[in-house]
């Protein structure tokens, strides 16, 4: 049988109803990751090395899934699956041209073709800059430049990793205050830094309290679209 577009919409259309079935509301695929190096461990989670091919297939999953009222989640945006000797969580060097070209082909076209609901941030760091941290990936690249007007959640832990690994935030409340500001809306899979930590972030003035209500806002938005409100 021929995989295409087709077969991959009908296909996550069975998976979008089955999740909806048992009371699933948010998916946390499809993975729009590119394989550079094959020495990478993950490469078995992606569409393969195309960006086209990637972008086209991803698209059609995301309508898929979403015609069944379940968001699906575009990851891990971006560079995630090129780290240095393709050692998983490895600082990316990567340059914009690349990023533009290669990867950030095929979240352009699920976001701008099919309209999805929800990205998901990449554990890398891309020129010494954390995704998790990145105003510039997460705000002025994802919403102002490609149009996305939906939801960013975190990879698992993504948050806490700018305190633990990328060593950028000395605690969890400066980690939350600069997932939040550069515009990661939820804090999966807890609310480590996001909890108590951000609140107290907020009152001691260490992130405006604007950024708060744009994250609550957004996923309020989500939730009504979806009649959980």
């Amino acid at each position: 049988a021929t995989f295409n577009e087709q077969t991959v919409e009908e296909v996550t259309d069975v998976i979008g109803r089955d999740l909806r079935s048992v009371g699933v509301h948010h998916a946390l695929s499809p993975v729009l990751d590119l394989v550079r190096d094959y020495r990478w461990g993950r490469t078995e989670e992606t569409m393969g090395e195309d960006p086209y091919i990637s972008a086209v297939m991803g698209a059609a999953y995301v309508r898929g899934i979403e015609k069944n009222g379940v968001v699906a989640t575009l990851k891990h945006y971006a560079g995630h699956s090129s780290p240095r000797v393709a050692r998983n969580h490895g600082p990316v060097s990567m340059g914009w041209r690349e990023m533009y070209d290669f990867m950030l082909v095929p979240f352009e076209i699920a976001i701008r073709e099919a309209k999805v609901g929800s990205v998901m941030n990449s554990y890398t760091d891309v020129d010494g800059i954390p995704c998790a941290a990145s105003e510039q990936l997460l705000t002025h690249v994802l919403h102002d430049e490609l149009g996305f007007d939906g939801v960013v959640v975190s990879d698992y832990w993504a948050i806490s990793f700018l305190e633990l690994m990328h060593g950028v935030a000395g605690n969890k409340a400066e980690a939350g205050a600069l997932a939040l500001k550069a515009g990661i809306d939820v804090e999966l899979p807890s609310t480590r830094c996001y909890g108590d930590p951000l609140v107290e972030a907020v009152k001691s003035g260490l992130i405006a309290e604007s950024y708060v209500d744009r994250a609550c806002l957004r996923v309020l938005i989500q939730k009504a679209k979806q009649g959980l409100l």
